[in-house]
């Protein structure tokens, strides 16, 4: 371990006012890597942000690409890898007590942010049965980009079993959905919170409500990241162990191939045996024909069973080969891991004392991963597991927070959120970013 920091490495603030300023976990950076799209929330547990920002790295100017209407809010922006369009989540319009905010009461959408500024809606919905194929029933959260860009993959979670009187229907749980684009999806006027979509939606994890205790059953799918440029999404599902407590293993869920390729606007997205893909007022929407899931890790017999940590995603390396967590080591010490896409058996990188606070992200090159420990920013070496501190220690509460630490996208930069107090008032997170170390 390298305690640091490392001489060369600068850090800078790039946002210098008393609001608050969020990044994503990862896909904060814009396609050219000159600048960095952000919200206003004051913090992650309140969806207020007017609008979202976008922070030139060179100047630090910053600029609104996205307004919310007048009481409103946005968040939680994401970008292309290959253009400038920007993903987001938004808040149904025109929120009333049978509707408020939710984790089913929202959607994605995406805009422009110089060429085409109108936004579009990403993922269609229809509430009202027969409900409609590619449209989904509830809503969206952390919308990511396939590194191709012609599919986004999200959380969801379903309005129509989340508010069922029927005692027979199966419960709302949150899973995962893809959207293809190029595939619009037009559904019928017979709700008021009915709307079209630019992107065929399906769920995509086969979910239990009483998950068989010692099986790969989950309750719940979260954590989820695309692997490689591949047409498969790793994440982080809940099981029962063999006493029926949950716990937290990987899994990859496979998609056809067909998805993916240039006609794949015209293939046909077909039924499996769960079930139809729009679903029924009791059950939830069925995964398609073609769709494998499969459990990556089974942590039963270590001393310390499953993923642990601080809230991550499933991140891949950048070739797809393996997939980052975090597990406690023999000490019970959480470190970072990485697992391969083939199944092969959970690969401990770190040793260090201090253990990560932070989600983490990987360099694009694949050789080192990044992320907040000890108050610090750190740059993990995958070979090795060398960790190297790049920004000097903070004390509790002035340290990097949890919510990123992310690579620009040619790896010469971080960025990440510290807070800063403005006189006696509140403290709210700025933007920093760090570069210039010598690894």
């Amino acid at each position: 371990m390298s305690e640091g920091p490392q001489a060369d490495a600068r850090e800078f603030a790039l946002t210098h006012a008393p609001r608050g300023h969020l990044l994503a976990n990862r896909g904060c950076w814009s396609a050219d890597g000159r600048s960095l799209l952000f919200d206003w929330r004051t913090d992650e547990t309140r969806f207020d942000s007017p609008g979202i920002g976008r922070l030139c790295i060179d100047s630090g100017e910053i600029d609104t690409v996205y307004r919310a209407d007048p009481g409103l809010a946005c968040g939680v922006p994401t970008c292309s890898p290959s253009d400038d369009r920007f993903v987001f989540i938004r808040q149904d319009t025109l929120p009333t007590d049978d509707w408020p905010y939710c984790a089913w009461h929202r959607h994605g959408v995406i805009a422009h942010a110089g060429s085409d500024p109108r936004p579009r809606v990403l993922d269609a919905r229809n509430l009202v049965p027969p409900y409609t194929p590619g449209a989904l029933r509830g809503g969206t959260h952390l919308h990511t980009f396939h590194p191709h860009a012609a599919a986004l993959v999200s959380t969801y979670e379903d309005h129509v079993l989340a508010t069922s009187q029927d005692p027979a229907a199966q419960a709302n749980r949150r899973g995962l959905a893809i959207h293809l684009l190029n595939r619009p999806v037009v559904v019928p006027p017979t709700h008021p919170r009915n709307q079209d979509g630019i992107s065929h939606s399906v769920c995509v994890t086969r979910l239990t409500d009483l998950p068989t205790f010692g099986s790969d059953q989950i309750g719940v799918a979260t954590g989820e990241a695309w692997v490689g440029g591949r047409l498969a999404v790793a994440f982080q599902g809940t099981v029962r162990d063999l006493a029926g407590e949950p716990r937290v293993e990987l899994f990859l869920v496979t998609l056809p191939e067909a998805w993916g390729e240039p006609e794949g606007a015209s293939v046909a997205i077909d039924a499996s045996s769960d079930g139809p893909l729009a679903g029924t007022p009791g059950t939830r929407p069925g995964v398609p024909a073609g769709v494998c899931q499969r459990r990556l890790t089974d942590t039963t017999d270590r001393a310390y069973p499953g993923i642990v940590g601080p809230r991550h995603w499933a991140v891949a390396s950048p070739d797809g080969s393996r997939i980052g967590c975090y597990l406690r080591d023999e000490r019970g010490r959480v470190q970072f891991w990485t697992v391969g896409t083939d199944g092969s058996p959970p690969m401990q990188i770190t040793h260090g004392d201090y253990e990560p606070t932070s989600s983490f992200t990987w360099h694009p090159a694949g050789v080192a991963v990044t992320y907040v420990a000890d108050g610090s920013v750190w740059w993990v070496d995958i070979d090795t597991g060398k960790l190297s501190r790049l920004t000097p220690r903070a004390g509790e509460g002035a340290g990097p927070t949890h919510h990123a630490c992310v690579f620009s996208p040619d790896g010469t930069s971080i960025a990440f959120l510290r807070p800063r107090r403005f006189g006696d008032g509140q403290p709210f997170n700025q933007i920093h970013l760090v570069k210039g170390w010598q690894a």
